[in-house]
């Protein structure tokens, strides 16, 4: 006689193929092939929840840090300063062509591309601070809007 227990299910036919989904092999009785997402995909909530009319207001806490200002000035009109942004680089652009572009202006401190964390790849902005401030001045009116390997760029005050 073919009995199938003790034996556990054979894989379904998304199992064979590689597909996206993984087939559990409990052997309970009852069990109807429940498969689980395992491409990343997480549940919203927790599925233990009361009814709607029976759930009370939760207050929820809230970070110290979510209402701080970071930084001074607005974004549209910051304040002069010898640190300037520098934004939609092209992505293969260094430090070295940055400080060929900008030392025409005048003596640069620092430059810094901003670069991911997890990829190591630019993230097509920087920053780059000048030894003076009519420098940092000088550079922002002239080399706003130039191209600079082959993308626009936009020159602002950092704030």
């Amino acid at each position: 006689m073919n009995d199938m227990r003790g034996r556990s299910p054979s894989p379904g036919p998304l199992a064979r193929r590689g597909g996206s989904f993984s087939v559990s092999r409990s052997r309970s009785p009852g069990y109807r092939g429940r498969r689980s997402h395992s491409s990343g995909y997480r549940r919203k909530h927790s599925r233990s929840r009361s009814p709607i009319n029976d759930r009370r207001q939760r207050s929820r806490s809230v970070s110290p840090w979510s209402n701080r200002k970071r930084h001074l000035g607005t974004r549209d009109e910051p304040p002069t300063n010898r640190c300037l942004g520098v934004f939609g680089l092209n992505l293969s652009t260094g430090d070295r062509e940055l400080r060929d572009v900008f030392e025409k202006m005048g003596p640069v401190e620092k430059i810094e591309i901003v670069y991911d964390r997890r990829t190591g790849d630019s993230r097509g902005f920087g920053f780059i601070t000048f030894e003076s401030l009519s420098d940092a001045e000088d550079a922002k009116e002239k080399l706003h809007g130039t191209e600079l390997n082959g993308r626009s760029i936009r020159v602002d005050y950092s704030i």
